[in-house]
């Protein structure tokens, strides 16, 4: 993995004149061009966006990868405070870590100017990164619908709630709720207990013949299958769980 401060862009056109007043007039920053154009610029340290790196290099391009977060792994394979690396991660980090492929971390994408160019911002410079093509594995967003009371104090979305829970926010000993639909429901709640939550009450959206067809196509996966045995019978059990 290579990664550093890029190098300074001599004799600036006007275009990237105009760049540098619209994105460092305030901070009194210029752009810097990080290293020479990549022949794969990859937005997105998640899973995805590793797996598409280091699939461009093993096939002999060129690979740099982008990520606002200061080091890989997305929401998935975060970091969590004093706890070591998920074991499925460890073979794609140090895969990375080892490669050809740059990595440029703590930088968000900002604009794009013209073909074939992106502007990425951290808290210490401006980067003009060029590129051949371009992979976007920015994540999903979690869609958290409008709902009487959604703005209210304590009322978290649950990738959110994980997410913070994940970066050190408290919660060992706070009474949770999860509700909603959808099996990232006890995912999450089996998380938040083993950071210490009480969890009071699942409570799901879908009644129960929607979940027992789920559940019913799961064996056709059985890793799938174990890991869902294990989360309701195992690091659930004795939480009340409701559906419609």
């Amino acid at each position: 993995m290579k990664a550093g401060n890029g190098r300074r862009t001599e004799g600036a056109s006007d275009e990237t004149t105009s760049i540098r007043h619209m994105h460092a007039r305030s901070t009194e920053r210029e752009i810097t061009r990080w290293d020479q154009p990549s022949d794969l610029l990859v937005v997105g340290g998640g899973p995805a966006g590793i797996a598409a790196a280091l699939a461009a290099h093993r096939s002999g391009l060129r690979v740099t990868l982008v990520d606002d977060n200061p080091t890989l792994g997305g929401q998935i394979w975060r970091r969590e405070e004093n706890q070591p690396t998920p074991p499925g991660a460890i073979a794609r980090l140090t895969a990375i870590g080892r490669s050809e492929v740059r990595v440029l971390s703590g930088a968000r994408v900002i604009a794009s100017m013209e073909p074939g160019q992106l502007i990425a911002e951290s808290d210490e410079d401006v980067y003009e990164l060029r590129y051949k093509k371009l992979v976007l594995a920015t994540g999903a967003r979690e869609r958290f619908l409008p709902f009487p009371g959604w703005t209210l104090p304590q009322v978290l979305g649950a990738g959110g709630l994980q997410a913070l829970v994940k970066s050190g926010w408290p919660i060992a000993g706070k009474r949770v709720i999860v509700a909603g639909s959808g099996p990232l429901l006890l995912e999450v709640a089996a998380f938040l207990r083993k950071k210490g939550a009480d969890i009071l009450l699942i409570a799901e959206q879908a009644p129960w013949e929607r979940l027992l067809r789920f559940g019913l196509k799961l064996v056709a996966y059985p890793a799938k299958a174990a890991h869902a045995f294990v989360l309701t019978l195992g690091r659930l059990a004795g939480v009340l769980y409701l559906t419609r």
